[in-house]
């Protein structure tokens, strides 16, 4: 085996690699620390979190267990016994929402309110929801009449507002 380079040479070339190994052991190093010190950040961020997570897990899902079974309350006897008069009939969207006001709490509804609630309570004896347009024009028969009293105007952006006369 020959060798063209001199041992000057050979040596010059050996302290370069020295030196450039050392250079990056010492890079590296710092790094780990760096990283040591963001994991550790990391860990104990995580760590609060959890406990956070476990809290609400733990008072979330039993308050959401409460809130379906009070939220949707079976229709009452007297409601499904209302509907007795219809059998055979075609279903008047019209009297549907006049009941629906009469049962409604003494507080103030729109028609996007009273047609969730007909949709709720008689949405399996109708073909199709009943809709806003429906609802109001009969919203604003009953104002007419006097049964119901605005407490809101309509306006483009947000519908009319009632509440029992």
């Amino acid at each position: 085996m020959s060798t063209s380079l001199s041992v000057a040479e050979i040596l010059a070339t050996l302290e370069t690699q020295i030196s450039r190994h050392r250079e990056q052991a010492a890079f590296h190093a710092q790094q780990e620390v760096h990283h040591r010190e963001q994991s550790a950040l990391h860990l104990a961020e995580m760590e609060k979190i959890s406990q956070h997570f476990e809290a609400f897990k733990a008072t979330a899902l039993p308050a959401a267990d409460l809130a379906r079974q009070v939220g949707a309350p079976s229709p009452a006897p007297e409601e499904a016994d209302d509907l007795l008069d219809f059998v055979g009939k075609k279903l008047k969207v019209s009297k549907l929402v006049m009941r629906v006001v009469d049962l409604l709490p003494d507080a103030t509804f729109g028609a996007t309110r009273v047609a969730a609630e007909v949709n709720r309570r008689y949405g399996d004896k109708l073909r199709r929801p009943v809709d806003n347009r429906k609802v109001s024009t009969t919203l604003r028969r009953l104002r007419d009449s006097g049964r119901l009293r605005p407490v809101r105007e309509g306006q483009g952006s947000h519908g009319a507002v009632y509440a029992k006369a």
